[in-house]
C-alpha cells in the first residue's frame, strides 16, 4: 500500500506537478485507513479467543466480512495430529472433512497456487479455486482462494464467495485478505500452543490424583501395619512378663493366645479386601447324589451315563476308568465346553469321581456340574471301589 502511494504521488517525467490528483490521494489514504482498521478489529476479535474451532469460525466471519463476501469456507488440516477443523457461511452444507480429503484438496491448492514454494508461516493465493473447490458440491461459488501454512504439518484453505456487489476483488482487497490470514496464523500458532498447554495440565492433574489417592492408600496401609506391629511388641511383652511372673505357660495362657489371635486374624480378614474365609465353601454345600460302582457299571454299559475324572492331571494319568473324561475343578471352564459338553447327549446322566484324604476333588465338579446340568451324582469310593468291581484291568 506505501508503495501504491508513492507511485501515485511521484512526478510525470515532462514536468514537475504532481500525478496524483487530491480525489486519488484521499481515496488511497481511505483505503489504507480501512486496512489497518481491518487488521486492529480483526486483532481485537481474535484476542480473547482460546479455541482453534472458535478462531477458526471468528476469522472466517471477518474475513467475508470484510471483503462483502455472501458465502465463504475455511478449512485447517494436521498432519501430525491427524485431524480437520473447519467452517463455513452461506453454503447449503458443510462438506465432511477426513484428513485423506483434505490433503488431497490441499494438493490440488498446491498445483494451482500462484507461489508452490510455500515457507512457514506464508500466504499464497490460488489462481484456478474451482480446481480445488469444485468436488466438494457445497454451494458455494469460489470466487478467490487462498493456501496458508503455518508450518509442515498444519496447512488450510481459505475461500470467499464473490462480493454481494458483484465486483471483482482489486488488487488492494487481495492484499487485505492476505495481511489478515497472516494475523490469523501467528494466532492459531498461539492457540494451539495454549491448547497443548491446557492438555498437558490436564494430564498432570489426573496424575496427581493418582498419586495422592496412591498415597493415602499407602498411608493407611501403613498405619495399619504399624498397629499390627505395636499389638505383636505388646502381645509379646504380655508373653515375656507372664512367663518371668508363672515360669510356666498355663493352659489360660494358650488360650489368651489363641483369643488373641483370632482377633488378629479377624482384623486382618476384615481390612483386606482379599481376605482367607475361615471355612471352605465345600463345609456350606449340600453333597450331591451319591451312586455305587455296581449302578455306574450299569449306567455306563446301557449308555446313560458320561464318566468324569475329577482328578489332577497328573493323578488321572497314573490310572483311570476306561472312558472317562479328566476335567480338573481349576480347569473346569476351560476343559467342560471342549470335552464334556460335545459328548453329553439328552437324558444322559454325568456320573463324578475322583478324591483324596485331604481334597474332595468329586464334590466341587459335581457342584458345577448341578448349575448346568439336573441329573449328576458322585460315585463313591472312587478308584477303590471301581476295582473291588474288576472294571480296571
Amino acid at each position: 500500500m506505501n508503495d501504491m502511494i508513492s507511485a501515485a504521488t511521484k512526478p510525470r517525467q515532462s514536468g514537475e506537478k504532481n500525478a496524483a490528483t487530491p480525489e486519488v490521494l484521499d481515496k488511497l489514504v481511505f483505503q489504507r485507513m480501512y486496512y489497518l482498521k481491518a487488521l486492529y478489529d480483526l486483532t481485537a476479535e481474535l484476542s480473547p479467543i482460546t479455541s482453534s474451532r472458535k478462531l477458526l469460525e471468528s476469522f472466517l466471519l471477518m474475513a467475508m466480512g470484510v471483503n462483502g463476501s455472501g458465502q465463504g469456507m475455511m478449512m485447517i488440516c494436521d498432519r501430525q495430529g491427524r485431524s480437520v477443523l473447519s467452517a463455513s457461511r452461506g453454503t447449503r452444507f458443510d462438506p465432511e472433512w477426513t484428513v485423506e480429503s483434505a490433503e488431497k484438496h490441499l494438493y490440488r491448492g498446491f498445483q494451482a497456487a500462484e507461489n508452490r514454494r510455500l515457507a512457514a508461516m506464508s500466504v499464497t493465493f490460488i489462481g484456478d479455486p474451482q480446481q480445488v473447490f469444485s468436488e466438494l458440491e457445497t454451494g458455494l461459488d469460489v470466487h478467490s482462494a487462498l493456501l496458508f501454512m503455518v508450518d509442515d504439518s498444519l496447512l488450510g484453505i481459505v475461500g470467499l464467495g464473490a462480493p454481494i456487489d458483484g465486483r471483482n476483488f482489486t488488487l488492494e482487497e487481495k492484499d487485505m485478505l492476505s495481511g489478515m490470514t497472516a494475523s490469523f496464523m501467528v494466532f492459531l500458532k498461539n492457540v494451539r500452543a495454549y491448547e497443548t498447554v491446557q492438555a498437558l495440565n490436564a494430564d498432570l492433574l489426573q496424575t496427581n490424583d493418582a498419586l495422592r489417592r496412591t498415597i493415602a492408600d499407602l498411608t493407611e496401609a501403613r498405619q495399619q501395619i504399624r498397629l499390627l506391629e505395636l499389638a505383636g511388641i505388646r502381645l509379646k511383652q504380655l508373653f515375656q512378663q507372664k512367663i518371668e511372673q508363672v515360669g510356666r505357660f498355663r493352659a489360660v495362657d494358650a488360650l489368651l493366645v489363641l483369643v488373641v489371635a483370632s482377633l488378629l486374624s479377624l482384623f486382618f480378614n476384615f481390612s483386606n479386601p482379599n481376605g482367607i474365609p475361615l471355612l471352605p465353601e465345600e463345609v456350606f454345600r449340600e453333597p450331591g447324589p451319591r451312586v455305587d460302582a455296581r449302578a455306574v457299571q450299569q449306567l455306563l454299559a446301557t449308555g446313560d451315563a458320561v464318566l468324569v475324572d475329577a482328578r489332577p492331571s497328573e493323578l488321572f494319568n497314573l490310572g483311570h476308568i476306561p472312558d472317562a473324561i479328566s476335567i480338573p475343578a481349576p480347569l473346569f471352564d476351560i476343559i467342560y465346553p471342549m470335552k464334556l459338553a460335545p459328548r453329553l447327549q439328552a437324558g444322559q446322566a454325568v456320573v463324578v469321581y475322583g478324591r483324596t484324604f485331604s481334597k474332595h476333588y468329586d464334590d466341587e465338579v459335581a457342584y458345577r456340574l448341578l448349575q448346568r446340568h439336573d441329573d449328576v451324582r458322585v460315585m463313591t469310593g472312587g478308584m477303590a471301589a471301581w476295582k473291588k468291581q474288576e472294571m480296571v484291568p
